[in-house]
């Protein structure tokens, strides 16, 4: 029994001035060696009982973010679950090896204005889970410090005990910790499907029109990491293994 669902990737041949551009291929999943990987969809905000959280700056709500949260990340992991995939969240924390002289630290206060030795010390409003994408019983969550969900992490040994060959991710941010995770689990042998409707970045000035950056994010994954797909694609895959389990 296989899940299959429609994987999409990018074409860079023959030449970079004319490319063949977009193909979908059928992909076949094994079910048993599948897990659905969520990334840094932390944060208050995302309740219905929860308006204004009160944070500002990068941590500010984001209702794109919620919508992309509430509407594609929460059916997509419940698809997931139905279907006995294995569900592993990807967190951020304040790491005991983080100090005043680390470069990520002092990068953060240039680019971001935040300390993070100040703002992430826990219990904070920034890196809890909101009730409708909080992990459920039994559910990993690996806490990392840096971008990628493997460095300083048991993300790999979490999915090797598991036997997961294939990884279905979703979450946050397209270029940054989604991005450089996706990308090393290309390196360690993952075959990685990004639902693309489930992840989003932060859009500059200059690439708010069109949400370019986050494109471009989506792009450099068809071409460099795997392949993406839907939340709705997805669902329906896990919908049909569901009926297929049922008719056996």
């Amino acid at each position: 029994m296989t899940l299959t669902l429609p994987g999409r990737y990018y074409r860079m041949y023959p030449s970079f001035e004319n490319p063949l551009g977009h193909a979908e291929e059928q992909l076949e999943l094994d079910p048993d060696r599948t897990g659905f990987l969520i990334v840094d969809a932390y944060g208050r905000g995302f309740d219905d009982e929860i308006g204004d959280t009160g944070l500002a700056g990068i941590y500010a709500a984001d209702p794109v973010v919620r919508e992309i949260v509430r509407e594609h990340i929460v059916p997509a992991r419940e698809a997931a679950r139905r279907i006995g995939l294995p569900v592993v969240y990807l967190t951020n924390h304040l790491s005991p090896g983080l100090a005043e002289s680390t470069e990520w630290r002092n990068l953060s206060l240039r680019t971001c204005d935040v300390d993070v030795l100040e703002a992430w010390q826990e219990p904070n409003d920034i890196l809890a889970f909101s009730k409708v994408i909080a992990p459920g019983p039994g559910e990993p969550l690996i806490r990392k410090q840096m971008y990628s969900g493997f460095y300083e992490t048991t993300l790999d040994s979490t999915l090797r005990a598991r036997d997961i060959k294939d990884l279905v991710v979703v979450g946050f941010d397209s270029r940054i910790c989604l991005g450089n995770t996706v990308t090393e689990a290309m390196y360690r042998g993952y075959r990685v499907v990004v639902l693309r409707d489930c992840v989003r970045t932060f859009e500059y000035p200059e690439t708010r029109q069109g949400e370019l950056a986050n494109l471009l994010a989506i792009r450099y994954i068809e071409s460099n990491v795997g392949y993406t797909s839907t939340s709705a694609g997805f669902a329906a895959a896990c919908a049909r293994t569901a009926d297929a389990r049922v008719g056996d």
